[in-house]
């Protein structure tokens, strides 16, 4: 039997965050690390679960892409990603790991693709330079 992929970071971006006829590349390598998107219908729909599994199976960093702050395409979803995000880098604190390992982004569809993209990459190089570091020692 195959062996499953665990990327290195794996960004979950809401599919209402991405300009029209625009597509973020699937995965792709950065600063040694790989990187899988996957659209979502909806940032809110990312549960901490989830993220969680994914640093549990060998991710080394999470980031959930989410509608700008009171632009949420589906209500509230953007609000529930926010929650999960900082629980999860709470918890993340909590056990001695970076809380940089969980990002929350920002994203418009009225934003060009290149910008979502520089996000995504610029959150992906926060996530190597905290995995380079020692772990944090919780107080």
């Amino acid at each position: 039997m195959a062996e499953a992929f665990c990327p290195d970071v794996l960004v979950h971006v809401c599919q209402n965050c991405i300009p029209a006829g625009g597509r973020l590349p699937r995965q792709w390598v950065q600063d040694s690390l790989q990187v899988l998107v996957r659209e979502v219908p909806c940032s809110g729909k990312t549960d901490a679960q989830y993220l969680f599994h994914a640093l549990e199976s060998g991710c080394r960093g999470v980031c959930v892409v989410a509608c700008p702050k009171a632009a949420c395409h589906l209500a509230q979803g953007n609000y529930r990603a926010e929650i999960r995000i900082d629980t999860v880098r709470r918890l993340l604190a909590e056990i001695g790991l970076h809380p940089d390992r969980a990002q929350l982004l920002r994203s418009s569809p009225d934003e060009p693709l290149g910008q979502l993209e520089q996000v995504v990459r610029q959150a992906v190089h926060v996530v190597s330079q905290v995995v380079d570091r020692a772990p944090v020692v919780a107080s």
